[in-house]
């Protein structure tokens, strides 16, 4: 019913003339631009690319579930006062397209647009399946490096034509920073290259881009970062016997901001460590105050994976 009545909310605002974009911006030389994102990894590419050109807001607070995220008056406000909205598209954000659909003017970029989408995966001995996911694409397209930087290119081809005498700035950054998330690319190929042991995740399953990326194998309680809360007897029955087995990494894997309960559990039961896979989609407020990146997140699931690949947890 929330989602209903902000979207009516949206609309309203839209009926009533708020959001008026423009194609190209035209600031004064010392005015920044302003650009709003919906997640972290947006915030992040954007912040990279437009430098000290721009002020960059993001939605989402740092700490919050992502997933069931409504816009308040106060962001359609923002959208609308923006030279230009960055959004990953997906299901979960249906509430931009709404807006979207009536304000054709708005400068917006959808993340998705610039990489190949993957359907989401039934898991192998999962019962709880969310039957409504069928068919549906996976939002988290950045977890596969090589992504990531053509999502980096893509926000810098919209600066670019955005505000074309700062073109060179723009690609200067991009080209830097597509670099850098690179390195991290070469350097996953090179540790997970024949990596044909299975990981278990006692948790939601946000990463099958990155492990379609460097071709990995994993059994999850749960696909995607569905609605489901608690597995059935079933599927932890499924998953302990895995994690018994020696084509199974000897560890239990978990994603950022879960309450680790399950994981914790499969742990203990089989005598294993738990890891923390970031998937990057939010971080924690402490993380975002410290400027942690999507690099910089990246290389801390780099070096997670290097322990427990390598020296077993």
């Amino acid at each position: 019913m929330r989602r209903i009545i902000l979207a009516a909310l949206a609309l309203a605002v839209l009926a009533a003339g708020l959001l008026s974009g423009c194609s190209l911006v035209e600031k004064p030389q010392n005015e920044k631009l302003q650009i709003v994102t919906t997640i972290f990894p947006a915030y992040d590419f954007a912040r990279e690319i437009f430098g000290d050109k721009a002020e960059i807001t993001l939605l989402l607070k740092p700490g919050t579930e992502s997933h069931s995220y409504d816009p308040s008056a106060r962001d359609i406000v923002k959208i609308d006062g923006s030279d230009l909205f960055i959004y990953n598209g997906g299901e979960s954000d249906a509430w931009v397209e709404n807006i979207l659909k009536t304000a054709d003017e708005v400068n917006a970029v959808k993340m998705m647009s610039f990489v190949e989408a993957l359907e989401e995966e039934e898991l192998v001995g999962v019962e709880n399946h969310d039957e409504d996911a069928d068919g549906e694409y996976d939002e988290h397209i950045w977890t596969s490096p090589k992504n990531a930087a053509l999502i980096v290119g893509g926000i810098a081809r919209e600066a670019a034509r955005l505000d074309a005498p700062n073109a060179d700035y723009y690609n200067q950054n991009a080209a830097a920073y597509s670099e850098k998330i690179l390195e991290l690319d070469r350097r996953f190929s090179e540790l997970l290259a024949g990596e044909s042991r299975f990981f278990v995740f006692g948790d939601r399953f946000p990463l099958l881009y990155f492990f379609k990326e460097y071709d990995l194998n994993y059994y999850a309680a749960f696909p995607g970062c569905g609605a489901e809360t608690e597995p059935s007897a079933q599927t932890i029955a499924f998953l302990t016997e895995k994690l018994s087995e020696s084509d199974t990494v000897s560890a239990v894997f978990r994603i950022e901001l879960s309450n680790g309960k399950l994981a914790e559990t499969l742990a203990g039961e089989n005598g294993l460590p738990v890891a923390e896979f970031h998937t990057c989609h939010n971080i924690t407020a402490d993380d975002f105050e410290a400027g942690e990146s999507y690099a910089s997140l990246m290389e801390r699931n780099f070096q997670m994976l290097k322990k427990v690949l390598i020296s077993g947890g």
